[in-house]
């Protein structure tokens, strides 16, 4: 069974061979919301099918296929006790809190029992989320390497409220996000009329060389690059004329000096293993979180949360309901469903190509290739499909 292991070499991975993500990283799962007490969940994340139940309020995650046969317990889920899971076809019967083999009823004082596991996931609940180290290292780092900074500060409260499946490969989400001239698809969205809020159509680096200003965290903590928007020049109008006739691209809301000053003062980042922030936003005094975490190799599940700096119940109340009632249906379904359906777009442009062989890249595009040499750089390792290797700690039994 699953013990004190011998750490392995960790040997960074690519970002261009990265298909199913870096292994040895801390991913959300799930939403706390999503399994309730006694729940079973299946969820694949990089590749592996895992089975999540929370039992006395906690949660656990176990691979979900039995060591005998593979049979995947999520097909017909059978608990006999609140912490173990049986396998349907022959009723090997497992611990869900270390994958420990406890019972096989047609051979009760088999070998094996208590010798083979299930591969056991760590799991880490805060902020409303759950979070699942998919990897060999044990013990696994600690969960604040793979988030951005300020997302466990304790004076700051978070509430999450989207997780989707989005139908493109990770990567081309976590380009996009960071990408600032992406914002060009968000010029007619909803979200941008329902605040009056202006908004540009593009940025403009300034002063000589385009990305000097960017941060790279190195040391120990989380690894991530921080923009340097606030020295960008905001575009909100552009003309351009082709075979002598003129075209103009504008925000639809005119700009004026607070707008400036109000998209001055935004900072985003990006962070290993693929989590985006973004503050302020969307509004003075809040923080922006989403997630990238692959599934296979041509989806990922997004996630969003938003946070504010408060410790009193009765705010932290009143923020969850605003959050709830106004950022998840303005600020998602009018605005970052938009960024769902251009990568979308993208994925299917560069159907059945290898990663970024069907790319021109241009001046602008410098922010996506410092993180992707970051991200080559610092992540712990590939995710590769590794079948029965990933679900145990035997081939066979």
């Amino acid at each position: 069974m699953d013990g004190e292991q011998t750490a392995p070499t960790l040997n960074p991975g690519k970002y261009d061979d990265a298909v199913l993500g870096f292994r040895n990283h801390w991913y959300p799962a799930m939403l706390s919301t999503e399994i309730a007490e006694e729940q079973i969940v299946a969820r694949t994340l990089l590749g592996e099918d895992i089975l999540f139940k929370r039992v006395d309020g906690v949660v656990y995650a176990v691979a979900d296929r039995c060591l005998h046969r593979g049979f995947k317990f999520s097909t017909k889920p059978e608990c006999f006790t609140r912490n173990t899971i049986t396998c349907w076809l022959h009723a090997f019967t497992y611990n869900l809190r270390n994958g420990e083999l406890v019972a096989i009823p047609s051979a009760p004082d088999s070998r094996l029992i208590g010798k083979r596991a299930l591969h056991a996931y760590p799991i880490r609940e805060v902020n409303g989320m759950v979070f699942t180290f998919v990897g060999d290292l044990n013990p696994p780092p600690p969960l604040d390497d793979d988030v951005p900074p300020g997302f466990l500060d304790p004076d700051w409260y978070t509430v999450p409220a989207i997780d989707v499946l989005s139908d493109c490969n990770w990567r081309l989400a976590a380009d996009s996000g960071f990408d600032p001239n992406h914002i060009f698809i968000h010029k007619d969205d909803a979200f941008l009329a329902a605040l009056d809020r202006p908004f540009p159509i593009a940025n403009r680096i300034r002063h000589g060389d385009s990305f000097h200003e960017i941060e790279e965290r190195t040391g120990d903590g989380p690894k991530g690059l921080i923009d340097a928007l606030g020295k960008a020049e905001p575009v909100f109008e552009f003309e351009f004329e082709c075979d002598g006739e003129k075209g103009r691209m504008a925000s639809k809301i005119p700009p004026n000096e607070m707008a400036h000053l109000a998209y001055g003062s935004i900072e985003g980042s990006i962070w290993l293993p693929g989590v985006l922030k973004v503050a302020p936003w969307p509004v003075l005094g809040m923080a922006h979180y989403e997630w990238y975490v692959p599934v296979n190799e041509k989806q990922h599940r997004y996630f969003i949360a938003w946070s504010k700096p408060t410790t009193d119940a009765s705010e932290k109340a009143a923020f969850h309901d605003e959050v709830i009632n106004k950022w998840k249906p303005l600020g998602f379904d009018d605005f970052n469903a938009t960024d769902l359906v251009a990568n979308l777009g993208v994925e299917q442009g560069m159907e059945g190509q290898p990663y970024r062989s069907a790319e021109n890249l241009y001046e602008g595009d410098g922010y996506t290739l410092v993180w992707r040499r970051l991200a080559s750089k610092y992540n712990r390792g590939l995710q590769t499909r590794r079948g029965a290797k990933a679900a145990s700690t035997g081939e066979c039994l």
